[in-house]
């Protein structure tokens, strides 16, 4: 049977690649899940008497696994991403099962711990799928379904603190393992690989035949490539500056006597902005081209830091936090198609959990580099100072990586 082209989309049938993009949109809804987990820190330091380090040490081992791509991205390559989907729903949706029954600090860390590594399947895999299907309206479709996770940022954290307060926090941890199994259940069963499955061609792939030549690079090739270093450096830099202030902020703005809930409300303003700019940057990569836009925004995500430097109230925090998220939102939804223009789809899933790596070592250095920081000088402006600075390395790193173009490699 012939492939028919994507172009399908809005005849009489709708193109499969979107319901991709929604089965990609609900696995990621469950990735925004890792901002929640501050709201089981009271409940168990009240049920166990455990500390706060104790407990975060177990949510960031949670947090590092969930950075894990790497392995899942080359199974995603090798097996399909509908195989790696339903590992991540088995994994994710067990360990939240499990930790609803722990008894000690080494059983949380091990149940929290294996969810975070099923979350490692639901972001690579699917974004490099939608990289497969769409060739025409990458940037919109790859939006869409990474606006997810900042709309789960948003929607966890106050659905689980009511199912807490409502059944207590061993039932809140079981709701959530079924509820997510099936969630994810739904994901698997949607997504496709790739197009030639359903002898169907990408959305748009005649126009894009005539308009590029394709190269197909896998990760040792890459690895060899300085655009490759370049996007790694942005990964790592940003996530340094971006997890030392999403842990740092509020307790600043608690310090300058604003109350926990309206200083919460800053986390919430980043998630609300950072879901609107992933959607609107996608679309605008498809009019304005992805390279001017990565720059820009991550520009933006820099100078926003830079505002919480010398910050005393809390409309400067609110201001500095929205700005964060059109800048973090607007880059990383189109990241993955700037790795796909350099790097090309077949490999997309190994390349990208390489970079995925790079989050979770800004997530290792930045809230530690940020408590030190505190510790010893006993405020956060030099933190948030030098937080800018590290992320404008990687607008720097940028400007870089926009000197080499996909068309300047040969493919091995």
């Amino acid at each position: 049977m012939p492939a028919q082209d994507g172009k399908s989309f809005g005849e009489k049938k709708l193109f499969y690649g979107w319901i991709v993009v929604l089965a990609s949109f609900l696995s990621m809804l469950v990735v925004g899940l890792i901002y929640s987990y501050g709201v089981f820190v009271k409940p168990l330091t009240q049920e166990f008497g455990w500390s706060r380090a104790s407990i975060s040490l177990a949510f960031s081992i949670s947090i590092l696994l969930s950075t894990m791509s790497l392995p899942l991205g080359r199974m995603s390559d090798l097996y399909g991403v509908r195989k790696v989907v339903a590992i991540g729903a088995v994994l994710t949706g067990g360990g939240l099962l499990l930790s609803s029954q722990i008894s000690s600090l080494v059983e949380f860390c091990i149940c929290i711990g294996i969810a975070g590594f099923g979350i490692s399947a639901l972001y690579v895999p699917p974004v490099s799928a939608i990289a497969r299907w769409f060739e025409k309206g990458k940037g919109m479709a790859t939006g869409f379904a990474v606006s997810a996770l900042s709309g789960g940022m948003a929607l966890f954290p106050p659905v689980i603190g009511i199912l807490i307060e409502s059944f207590g926090w061993r039932t809140t941890f079981l709701i959530l393992g079924i509820v997510v199994f099936l969630i994810l259940s739904i994901s698997s069963f949607l997504i496709r690989h790739e197009p030639k499955a359903l002898g169907l061609a990408p959305h748009g792939a005649d126009e894009a035949v005539k308009n590029e030549i394709r190269v197909e690079f896998d990760l040792r090739t890459a690895a060899r490539k300085k655009p490759f270093w370049y996007i790694y450096l942005v990964m790592v830099f940003t996530h340094i500056s971006l997890f030392l202030v999403t842990v740092h902020v509020v307790p600043h703005a608690i310090g300058l006597g604003i109350d926990e809930i309206t200083a919460s409300t800053a986390l919430t303003l980043l998630g609300i902005c950072s879901m609107l700019a992933r959607i609107l940057g996608g679309v605008a990569s498809d009019k304005l081209g992805t390279a001017n836009l990565f720059t820009l925004f991550l520009a933006i995500q820099s100078i926003s830091t830079l505002l919480l430097f010398k910050s005393v109230d809390i409309w400067t925090i609110y201001a500095a936090m929205s700005l964060m998220g059109i800048g973090f939102g607007g880059w990383i939804a189109i990241y993955p198609i700037l790795v796909r223009g350099f790097f090309g789809t077949k490999y997309l899933g190994s390349i990208l959990g390489t970079f995925d790596s790079g989050v979770g070592l800004g997530g290792l250095i930045g809230p530690y580099l940020g408590g030190l920081i505190f510790d010893n000088i006993r405020n956060y402006d030099l933190a948030f100072l030098l937080s800018g600075t590290i992320c404008a390395l990687a607008v720097v790193a940028s400007a870089l990586l926009r000197k080499n173009k996909a068309k300047k490699f040969s493919a091995p």
